[in-house]
């Protein structure tokens, strides 16, 4: 009469066990689920930083060519000051769609 007792007990603890190894299941996915949200995040924190230095570095590059291209032409060296006649001209393509 003991052995049916153990049974009962095992299977009773079934549902219990069943649910902690899910509990425990759900906070490992959980856990991964913040680790990879995290690094996703410091690596788009980066790729905005690199971006946003590119961008100043370009609109730096700008404005100094503005500010070469506002220079009056005494100062320009002769080579860069050569008129484009129209046989030099070189025509730029056009696309008709």
């Amino acid at each position: 009469m003991n052995r049916p007792s153990v049974n009962r007990s095992r299977n009773a603890a079934l549902p219990v066990r069943q649910f902690l190894i899910l509990g425990m299941a759900l906070l490992l996915t959980l856990a991964a689920g913040l680790f990879y949200y995290s690094w996703q995040t410091a690596r788009l924190a980066d790729q905005v930083a690199a971006q946003t230095a590119l961008l100043a570095q370009i609109q730096a590059s700008r404005a100094s060519t503005l500010v070469k291209a506002a220079e009056p032409t005494g100062r320009r060296p002769a080579a860069d000051t050569s008129p484009a006649t129209v046989d030099t001209a070189v025509p730029a393509q056009r696309w008709v769609f």
